[in-house]
């Protein structure tokens, strides 16, 4: 039986896919790289983002470039970020789980001193046991984080699932033995439905479906 999911925030929670992609495809025109189209990301997409950016770019990038593409995806994802709004049915789908008598945490790769603001300005700081996002300089996959988290919580990781949307969540969880749904927003997705093919983890369109599915998993 699942008694706890595990929500990932960007992309997830929070439907600012649209406005990651467009960030990026912003950030490469700026920085003179070659055109990025949305096609181009989903099918490349990958963690860390030093790897990802490379992919698009067709070739090793140097720090500077790095750093100057990491300083241009921030302005423009700032920009896009204004008009993001909570994932459709997130507010109905976490308070169907509350209802339910089970708990829920939220973590995320987003800088925690970042994201706690958000998620208290976006009204569903309550729905959560606990909120973490990333601290330092290890933010390049999210398995050890969710190891911390569920250390911190005193979970049970059979009784877990984490719902998020990427390759990385999906890694994440299987390295720490919970289970996982990948919420896929169709055209808007980070990620090609061809990069979990290979996973064993069950997609879903909506984070109500992921609730629905989550309440009957034993």
């Amino acid at each position: 039986m699942i008694r706890h999911i595990v929500w990932d925030w960007n992309g997830t929670v929070l439907g600012d896919s649209p406005a990651l992609i467009a960030a990026t495809i912003d950030a490469f025109r700026e920085c003179g790289l070659p055109a990025v189209t949305r096609t181009d990301y989903q099918r490349r997409h990958v963690q860390p983002i030093p790897l990802f950016y490379e992919r698009l770019a067709g070739r090793e990038l140097s720090a500077a470039e790095q750093a100057r593409l990491a300083e241009c995806f921030r302005g423009a994802y700032a920009v896009h970020r204004e008009t993001v709004t909570l994932t459709l049915d997130a507010v109905t789908a976490l308070g169907r789980w509350t209802a339910a008598g089970r708990r829920q945490s939220l973590l995320s790769m987003y800088p925690h001193a970042e994201l706690v603001p958000l998620v208290t300005a976006a009204g569903i700081a309550h729905c959560f046991a606990r909120i973490d996002g990333s601290v330092g300089t290890d933010v390049a996959y999210k398995a050890p984080h969710l190891a911390r988290h569920l250390a911190a919580l005193e979970l049970d990781p059979g009784e877990v699932l984490l719902v998020g949307d990427s390759v990385d969540d999906a890694r994440a969880a299987a390295g720490c033995g919970v289970r996982c749904l990948v919420y896929h927003a169709g055209e808007d997705a980070l990620h090609s439905r061809e990069h979990f093919a290979d996973l064993g983890v069950p997609l879903v369109g909506s984070l109500g479906e992921a609730v629905e599915v989550a309440l009957y998993l034993s």
